[in-house]
Formats: structure tokens, sequence, C-alpha cells
């Protein structure tokens, strides 16, 4: 048999590592650096350790700043205090022992030393003051002093939106200038729209992140748009009476409204009043420096004696707010009494009967609700007229109007939602007249959540983001706008519907009832009860070796597996609890029976000593010892002769032990 010393093994070991080397089968350098990497700001501390793992011949450091001498310590460290080499590299080596000929290994720290920027801004190029729709435009974002510019990132942002994202591949590791520039196409929607350009390093998970934002606010100016909701393209004008058109336009600059009657600008006002002597063609024109629109309105002298309009407002009307609807009837002097039937989309809501001359208009009273929107109100009149059944009929134009209202949805989604992710609520805000300031408000569960003020007209509706939780479910959101108003009041408070929202969320297992360690013991089985709580409900089954049983109880004895799983699971996920079951030996069978084997024994020892005692103490003993005759009561016979003998009564104090 062959025998090693320590020696041998330790030469042996020696000409393994020798030969791998020398082979081409490097081992791993055997040092450890307490850090992979270092991220580090140009002029702090760094410090990274080195520690050999093996014994060796000398370690030490080599670096610009910083370089620690060759060394028979197993730990060196490597420590500048103010770094300022924007390209050093340091790498830890070590000599092999009894390897003379092969050269040190060593292992190199990666360093990222870094310098954020001095400034950051963002300004036009070749551009002053506001922009004109529809041309474009360059953004510059301008960088100074930043280091090192392979991992800067130029982010553009026009508000919460990012836009583009630039990234360089200069390989120079000081500190240097960077420019990088967007194009954008002006749009109506960007007036007061804020553009910003972010400086971000990205230094990876060692390093901070530090990112510098610059932002800028656009003007943007932009042809008038007249609103052809209030100013209709055919206006109907009944004789003896007069209509006033309202011609109102948005624009940047602020519009000029004026009205061209017959080919002639004559009226700078952006309400015309017209009657059956105006000609049949108008034309509102809206002009700012940027362009002129105009619309043109055909005006109908009709000779009808009746038509319907609201008391005392015009344009759309609000949810919920009352309004009078008056039916106008002209030129019925020859008529006595006249029937009025009110329609609302062809359904007779209300009737009247009058008397002529009509001294007060008849008059309907509606609270319009969302459902009106777009709908047609008219009256209809019948009228008692000379001559056997002569009742002429005749009826109102339609009155078609808007309602203001809001409503609350979900953004790109319906139905339920799942816990933890986000989702995106809009307050989608009806018919509101421009150029109007309008708060709306948020709200969960009678909480204010959220406040914006949005201005008319509306490009984009107010969101709410929100991260529902299982706590949220059946949570109501709402939200709730003020808009301007007519009268005394100017403003009214209108809120959408309450939006319930289901929240699905994965099981939680009660662990309070299932612990994670239940002992057993033979001979008596135990019941294992599994519940656990989600949306939608969840299917429990247990995992009992090879097979899945689903029931929430489980029968469990010494012939269970070591381990056994609770699952629970729903559409959303599953959660698993592991039960160790442990088999206990049932002693108290064995302690009762040894019990009851003492209480035996003692039982007759107890019993033993009382008789013995009994018989001492309860019967008397008697001593022939010394005897003498004596006369007595009695005699006794002695070998057959009749000789009295006396006997000594002992007392108790006689007995022998």
């Amino acid at each position: 048999m062959l025998f090693l010393t320590t020696s041998d093994w330790r030469s042996f070991g020696f000409c393994f590592l020798y030969f791998s080397l020398v082979a081409g089968t490097q081992a791993e350098c055997p040092v450890q650096l307490s850090q992979k990497s270092v991220v580090v700001e140009y002029g702090d501390s760094v410090a990274v350790n080195c520690t050999a793992t093996v014994q060796h011949d000398g370690m030490g450091w080599e670096a610009d700043e910083g370089r620690v001498e060759k060394t028979s310590a197993s730990v060196i460290t490597w420590s500048v205090p103010n770094l300022r080499e924007w390209e050093i590299q340091p790498f830890c080596y070590i000599n092999y022992v009894k390897l003379p000929n092969t050269p040190p290994c060593q292992v190199q720290l990666p360093v990222t030393v870094y310098k954020t920027p001095d400034s950051v801004s963002i300004s036009f190029v070749n551009h002053s003051g506001p922009m004109i729709e529809g041309k474009q435009y360059e953004l510059q974002c301008d960088v100074q002093n930043v280091a090192p510019v392979q991992i800067l990132s130029v982010i553009w942002y026009k508000g919460q939106t990012r836009l583009n994202q630039t990234t360089f591949t200069d390989t120079i590791k000081t500190p240097v200038n960077k420019t990088d520039t967007l194009l954008i196409t002006a749009d109506r929607a960007d007036d007061g729209a804020q553009y910003g350009c972010e400086a971000k390093l990205d230094l990876g998970a060692e390093g901070p992140q530090p990112v510098n934002l610059k932002s800028l606010i656009s003007t943007v100016h932009f042809k008038p748009i007249i609103n052809e909701t209030i100013l209709p393209s055919i206006v109907t004008v009944f004789r003896g009476y007069q209509v006033e058109l309202v011609c109102e336009a948005e624009g940047n600059p602020k519009p000029n409204i004026s009205w061209s009657l017959g080919g002639v600008e004559t009226v700078y006002n952006k309400v015309l009043t017209v009657s059956e002597s105006t000609p049949e063609d108008v034309l509102c024109n809206a002009s700012n420096s940027v362009d002129w629109t105009t619309k043109q309105v055909k005006v109908s002298i009709q000779v009808p004696d009746i038509s319907i309009s609201f008391v005392n407002h015009t344009g759309s009307v609000i949810v919920g707010k009352n309004y009078e609807l008056q039916c106008i009837i002209n030129n019925v002097a020859p008529f006595k009494n006249v029937s009025v039937r009110w329609y609302k989309q062809n359904q007779i809501i209300h009737t009247d009967t009058i008397k002529t001359p009509i001294s007060n208009m008849p008059k309907l009273l509606i609270e319009p609700n969302r459902a009106d929107d777009r709908a047609q109100y008219w009256c209809e009149a019948e009228l008692e007229a000379e001559g056997p059944k002569n009742y002429p009929k005749m009826s109102s134009g339609h009155l078609n109007f808007t309602v203001q209202y809001i409503s609350i949805s979900f953004v790109n989604d319906t139905g339920s939602v799942i816990a933890g992710k986000n989702y995106e609520l809009q307050c989608i805000i009806n018919n509101v007249a421009p150029s109007k300031n309008v708060p709306v408000r948020w709200y969960k569960q009678n909480q204010i959540i959220s406040n914006v003020t949005i201005k008319t007209p509306i490009s984009n509706m107010p969101k709410l983001l929100i991260e529902p939780n299982r706590a949220d479910d059946r949570a109501q959101y709402w939200c709730e706008a003020e808009l301007e108003a007519e009268g005394p009041q100017n403003y009214i408070k209108i809120s959408s519907e309450h939006l319930n929202i289901t929240v699905q969320f994965k099981p939680i297992i009660n662990e309070t009832k299932l612990p994670s360690t239940v002992p057993v013991f033979r001979g008596y089985p135990e019941v294992l009860t599994c519940t656990a709580e989600g949306n939608p409900k969840p299917t429990i089954s247990w995992i009992v070796g090879a097979k899945e049983i689903f029931t929430e109880s489980l029968n469990i004895s010494e012939l269970t597996p070591e381990n056994v799983y609770c699952n629970a699971s729903n559409s959303v996920g599953s959660t698993t609890r592991q039960i160790e079951v442990v088999l206990k030996e049932d002693y108290l069978p064995l302690i009762a029976g040894l019990i009851a084997v003492t209480v035996a024994f003692i039982s007759v020892i107890f019993v033993f000593i009382f008789s013995i005692y009994y018989k001492t103490a309860k019967m008397g003993r008697y001593s022939l010892k010394d005897a003498k005759p004596s006369a007595q009561n009695g005699n006794i016979a002695q070998n057959g002769k009749h000789n009295p003998i006396p006997m000594k009564k002992l007392s108790q104090s006689s007995i022998l032990a």
C-alpha cells in the first residue's frame, strides 16, 4: 500500500495547478473582490478589498491611484480618498507559491467614474415667440459637462408622455457637452403644453440614478374655429319676430367676430339680430393674426303661426336643472279655443287648452337628464276654426338641445380588475361651452382623492390612475364637475354615476387555522382544515404524495406522508402552504399502566403491614413462667390429675415483642 505524506499531497497539488496553467486550462484566479464593480462620482472616495483564497508568494494592487505594494497579507484594500482619474483600471494580482516561472494571476476591478451635468436647458432652434398651428419646429436640449457620455440618455416629454429617447456611442470617459434635438408639429391642442428634456445617467444597480430635467411651456397660435353648435346653418325667422344669431369662435389670438349681410361687412359683434327683412344669406366672419374662418347662415323667412323655444335660455342645458319651454302661437285672432299638445320624441307628454287672444303662451317645465341629449321637443296646436269640423293642425319646429352631463368609465378596460395592476378611469364631460374653466373632483367612497381644472373645449378628458387592492373590492368611484350657469348662482355641480369596481385577487391561506407543523400520535388521526380568502372564490386542494384531493378538510394519520401541501387557486393565481406531519408516540397507556401497577403494589404492602399491626395490638399474649398455685375460681387438669395450678394473668404491658 502506498502512503503519501502531507508534504507529498501539497507537492502534488502544486504540480496539478502548474500543469493546469501550462496546459492552457487556466483556473480561476484565487482571489475575491469585495465588489464586482464600482460606480463612483468624480472626486468621491472609494475602497475595495481583495482577499486571497490560497497560500501565495505575495499579492498587491496595481492602479494609477491607490497602488498597493506586494505584501504577504491575505486581505489588501485599494483605497482612494478623492478619485480624480477618469480612466482608472485597477487590478489585484497574486503570485503562486513554488511556481516561480508562472506569471502572476490578476483580477481587474471595473470602475465607472461619472459626473452629473452642470446644467440642462431646452430651447427652440432659430425661433422665438409663439408657434403657428401646422408648422414644424425644432426643440434643442443642451447638456453641459457630463461624463461618461456612453451611459447618458436624453429623454423628451410632452406633459407626462414620453416622446423620444436618445443615447450616445462616444467612448470618451471625460466630461463633454451634448446636444439633442426633437422635431415637432404645432397643434392647437399643444397650446399651453409643457415640453421637457431629461438628462439621465444609467449607472446600473450599483450606482444612483441622477436625473436632470428642464421644461418650457409652448404657446400655439391657430386660426379661428366657429362654434357650429351655437350657430346653425339655417335659421327660421317668423314674420313679426326677430331671432338673435350668436357667433362664437375659438382661436389664438382671440378672434374678432363680424357679420356680412348681402356681401357687405356691416356688424362687428358676435350677436346678430335677424328678421324678415334680413337678406337670405348672412356670413359670420372670425379672424385673427393667423387666418380667418367664415360660416354661412341661411335665413329662412316663414309664416307658420307656431314655434317652440326656451324661456330665458339659449344653448345647451345642464343635467338635473329645471328649464321652461314655451310654445309661441301667432296670428290666431279668428280662432277661439286652442288645444296644445307637447311632444317629446313622438310621444305626447302634456296637453293644454288656451283661449285667444293669448296673453300667456303655453309653457312646459322640463328637467333634462343625460338621455335627453339631442332629444326633440315640439308643440302642436289644433285651432278651432269657423265652419263645421274645421280644425286645422300646425306643428312647431323641433327643438334640439344638447345636455351637459358627465360620465365615468374605464379607459380601454371593462369588467372586474385585478389587485396590484394599474387602471385608468376617465371622466367624460359632454357638451360644455368653450373657453370655460371646469374644476373636476374625483371621489372614492365619499373622499376626494384628486382635483384638476380643465379648459374647454376638452381635448383630453380628465383621467385618474388607480392601483386597486383587495380592500377596494366593491369600492365606488365617481367624478364631479362645476359648470358655469346662468342666474345669481353662477355655477352648478353635476356628478357622474357611481362606478362600482370588483377587485379580483389571488388566494391568501388562513395560516392561523392551518399551522405549518402538525403532530400526529399513532392510532389517533387528525383533521386539517385549509381555508383561503380570494376573489374569485378559491378552489382548495391537498397534495398528498402524488395525489391531489379537492376538499377543505384532510384526515391525516401515522400513514400520512411527512409533508402535505394545501393549494388555493383561482383565475388570478394560486398559493401553496406546506404542512409538516410529525409522528409522535403515545406514551399515555404505558404511563397509566405503570401508575396502576405501582398503586397495586403499594396497596399490597399497606394491607400486609396493617394486618400485622392489627394482630399485635388487638390480641393479648400469656406467659407460664414463675406461675404459682393459688386459689382460683377454676381448676386445670394436668397429666390426667386433678391438680389445681394457680394462673397469673398478664397485663398488656407484659406483652412480649
